[in-house]
């Protein structure tokens, strides 16, 4: 039991001296749990990693752009298959009514160019026709161009032809009660007749060259055995002679029954109808936009392709081919020939028939994002995604310096206590252990808990008269909890028999050792047994 008692004290010794002298219970338990954080936070992070939680940015962008793609592509292939239709369906409405025309005052449709004269009255007859496609189709304009010219006798007479162009200037308003129409190529005349407005940019005639769309669309067709079906032709985007807006042109050969081709027509998709229709929806990716271009070789034709989107993000108009490489996180970089790098996803887009005369044209859907706005994008994420890693390891560290204080106050304040000596008057700490060792030291016996030499307080000593004095200073209450004292019983047994709670005998022995000047039960049992002795009462064990 003694050697027990004495490990008790060492051990409560020594971690008093390292609370002095070393680290305190609470660094190390502050440690403990900093460390314990740590593991956690190391933890936290290599999942974070393992996961591509990192990468998230790529992850939202690669799903951004497949879904805005397959939108997209999807609504321009329907709409560019409806335009082909009705432009083949228009075609052969006109063939049919200017072959109709042409054998009314006798003329064979190859014959068309010898007869100037009936050009402006044919293109009048057409103008009914083409307003209704015009405001049927979602198109920019419409168009009908005659392999003839008005005055052949001009020197520029082999490039110039007669025909007509109708603009919609609000091609996106469905059902339109006045269709804004205007007037851009054909004569003016008809214009007047028909009370349609003249552009700015309005010309009596096409002016065409070697290799447009008039002449790709008329060379194709000659001596072909395929269908008007199969003729049509999507010129790239590009711009009228003498006008600034560019665009494509839905191109389909006037072929008539005797097989002359006695001209072309078809519908205008312009770069603003363009942008209006299919400009990606983001609000992340402020400057995506959609690319719809014509592959030439390994690349994209970046200046014959039409664009849909922030046009501040666009510099490739200018530019050559747009070479593409495939990445593994499944996007693709798009570089221009100036260095500028894109970033995204693109399709193949079908606009020809697989028999057709230009099936061999392949045109690619691909929506693009400024790999540097990507970057910054994922940065800034990942930036915001660390500080809130960052806040919660600094409210962890706050949190755990407050828990090891709160749990460490108690277990100090008693093992400070023990050291004063004060076990009786120790409050419970609510820590089984420590409220435990304190019973124990409280409840052992005097005579085994301590050894104090007794020759250092004698019975004539001036410490034991004045302790003997100050017995009278005591209270009722306090000189009945002294006088039980006495008669060797412990505070456990006196609070049963004068039926208090062990908080009022702590508050009675703090009062009866001011009083009588002791710091410790040991010192009070210790005069206890001295007036014992001298009143020649046997000593209490």
């Amino acid at each position: 039991m003694k050697n027990s008692v004495e490990g008790v004290e060492m051990i409560l010794k020594s971690t008093l001296f390292l609370r002095k002298n070393g680290h305190s219970l609470q660094r190390h338990s502050f440690t403990f749990f900093i460390l314990f954080l740590a593991a956690v936070m190391l933890g936290l992070l290599l999942i974070l990693f393992s996961t591509g939680a990192f990468s998230v940015g790529f992850k939202e962008c690669h799903l951004f752009l497949r879904n805005e793609l397959k939108h997209i592509a999807g609504d321009v292939a329907r709409d560019f298959g409806v335009l082909s239709v009705e432009g083949v369906s228009l075609a052969m409405r006109l063939t049919e009514q200017i072959e109709s025309r042409l054998q009314a005052v006798g003329i064979s449709p190859s014959q068309l160019k010898n007869h100037p004269h009936l050009l402006e009255p044919l293109l009048s007859e057409s103008v009914e026709l083409l307003v209704t496609a015009l405001e049927k189709n979602k198109s920019s304009g419409v168009f009908l161009v005659l392999d003839a010219t008005v005055n052949p006798a001009l020197v520029t007479a082999d490039r110039s032809r007669a025909g007509l162009f109708l603009k919609n200037m609000e091609p996106n308003v469905i059902s339109l009660a006045f269709p804004a129409i205007r007037f851009l190529r054909g004569p003016a005349s008809i214009a007047r007749q028909k009370r349609l407005n003249l552009l700015p940019q309005w010309q009596m005639e096409f002016q065409v060259e070697p290799g447009d769309f008039f002449f790709t669309t008329i060379n194709a067709a000659k001596g072909s055995d395929l269908p008007l079906s199969r003729l049509y032709y999507w010129n790239p985007s590009s711009a009228l002679v003498g006008n600034y807006e560019k665009a494509m042109l839905l191109c389909i050969p006037l072929i008539t029954s005797d097989g002359s081709i006695v001209g072309i027509c078809g519908f205008e998709v312009s770069a603003m109808l363009f942008k209006l229709q299919n400009t990606p929806a983001s609000s992340t990716y402020t400057r995506a936009f959609t690319m719809f271009a014509p592959v030439q070789g390994d690349a994209l034709d970046a200046s014959k392709a039409m664009y849909a989107g922030n046009y501040s993000a666009i510099p490739l108009q200018n530019s050559g081919p747009l070479t593409v490489k495939m990445l593994g996180n499944g996007l693709s970089t798009y570089s221009a020939s100036d260095g500028t790098q894109f970033l995204g996803l693109h399709q193949t887009i079908n606009i020809y028939p697989k028999d057709a005369a230009f099936s061999a044209d392949k045109w690619i859907m691909a929506i693009l994002i400024p790999e540097r706005d990507l970057k910054i994008n994922i940065r800034q994420n990942n930036r915001r995604f660390l500080l809130l890693l960052v806040m919660l390891f600094l409210f962890s560290v706050g949190a755990a310096a407050l828990i090891s204080r709160r749990q460490m106050a108690p277990v100090v304040g008693a093992l400070q206590m023990v050291k004063d000596g004060q076990v009786s008057t120790c409050e419970k700490t609510n820590i089984q252990e420590i409220d435990d060792l304190i019973e124990f030291l409280a409840a052992r016996d005097p005579s085994e808990s301590y050894s104090l030499e007794t020759e250092e307080v004698t019975k004539t000593s001036p410490l034991f008269q004045n302790f003997v004095k100050n017995i009278k200073t005591l209270s009722p209450a306090e000189r009945a909890v002294f006088n039980l004292y006495m008669k060797g019983y412990t505070a456990k047994e006196i609070t049963e028999i004068l039926c208090l709670s062990i908080n009022t005998i702590k508050t009675h022995n703090k009062r009866i050792y001011a009083k009588l000047n002791v710091s410790s039960r040991k010192e009070l049992l210790l005069y206890v047994r001295l007036i014992q002795e001298q009143e020649g009462a046997p000593p209490q064990d």
